[in-house]
């Protein structure tokens, strides 16, 4: 009985975990303008108790009134000089009044780049007094980066600190993406880079600290740049690629074929695949090799496919280089 007792607590505590979510995103959604992050801050902090609560409507607000600056996105722009002082204070100093003056900017013109959603975010924690850092680091946004060693680093996140324990979040990826039909930027809130698993995030999120991998075994530089373009709704789509799959695929010579290997098919719909040069889908069909193994064999009929790519309910969820 205490069991039983025990696992209906439990369960409780998920249902409420969840609705609070629901309710926080409901009431953040219909704040009224604000004419300054101390506004919003103090609301916030008004409105919610925990820093969890907090954390989420901080992360909700952002997302759904700062678009990413798409025209800043593809402007060059020359390298910006970063002078630094023998005095780590003065250089604390510089940096913490160039975030807070980038977050007020970022809140007024409600657009941003990836420092820009971690700058405002970070600045929005501490007005909460919640422990949280900005990271900086590379995430795989291209096959080109796959199996190679030329990479600068390209993106910013942030980590909270909740409860002594370290949280990941990704603004940028959260708030939406961009329509490449029309050129503008959609926002649609994407749940999957909030407080998300650390094992999960670091197949496109490589930290330029080792630490901020949050994870018992940092990934190596050379294993992070192996594998395929992971995107978020392959963490759902139920396909599980072998922990050995890299993401350069090479097509054989003599059949012109392709092979995938999986740990599991427990697919919750199709999968379908394309290749770049292609412009439909076809149905991925997995099949099993040996006991604990799953491989997908593909034609690749066309020397100028250099991209292969699986879908899942029309959403792409990795990319893989070609190799011919």
């Amino acid at each position: 009985m205490k069991l039983l007792n025990n696992l209906i607590l439990i369960l409780f505590c998920i249902t409420i975990h969840s609705q609070n979510y629901k309710l926080i995103d409901e009431t953040v959604k219909n704040y009224p303008k604000f004419n300054s992050i101390d506004e919003l801050a103090s609301r916030v902090n008004n409105d919610f108790n925990t820093d969890t609560e907090k954390v989420r409507a901080f992360f909700t607000w952002t997302t759904q009134n700062i678009s990413y600056d798409l025209t800043k996105y593809y402007d060059v722009r020359a390298p910006q000089l970063v002078i630094r002082f023998d005095s780590e204070m003065i250089n604390k100093s510089i940096a913490n009044q160039n975030r807070e003056n980038l977050a007020k900017e970022i809140f007024e013109k409600r657009k941003a780049l990836c420092f820009g959603y971690s700058s405002l975010f970070t600045e929005l924690c501490l007005k909460s007094n919640i422990e949280v850092k900005t990271v900086n680091g590379i995430t795989k946004n291209s096959v080109n980066y796959i199996n190679t060693s030329n990479y600068t680093k390209n993106h910013s996140w942030n980590v909270v600190k909740i409860d002594n324990q370290w949280k990941l979040i990704d603004l940028t990826f959260a708030a939406g993406y961009e329509d490449l039909i029309t050129g503008e930027w959609v926002i649609k809130l994407n749940d999957f880079y909030f407080f998300t698993n650390p094992e999960k995030f670091i197949l496109s999120h490589l930290p330029a600290q080792p630490k901020f991998q949050l994870i018992s075994e940092p990934v190596s530089i050379k294993s992070f740049f192996k594998r395929p373009i992971f995107y978020s709704k392959y963490f759902v789509s139920g396909l599980q690629l072998s922990n050995h799959q890299t993401g350069l695929l090479t097509v054989s010579k003599e059949d012109k074929k392709i092979s995938v290997s999986f740990e599991s098919k427990k697919l919750k719909g199709s999968i379908y695949y394309k290749f770049n040069n292609e412009a439909t889908l076809k149905k991925l069909r997995v099949q099993k090799t040996d006991i604990d193994n799953y491989a997908a064999i593909i034609k690749c009929k066309s020397d100028a496919s250099r991209t292969l790519s699986f879908y899942s309910e029309n959403e792409k969820i990795l990319d893989f280089k070609i190799k011919n």
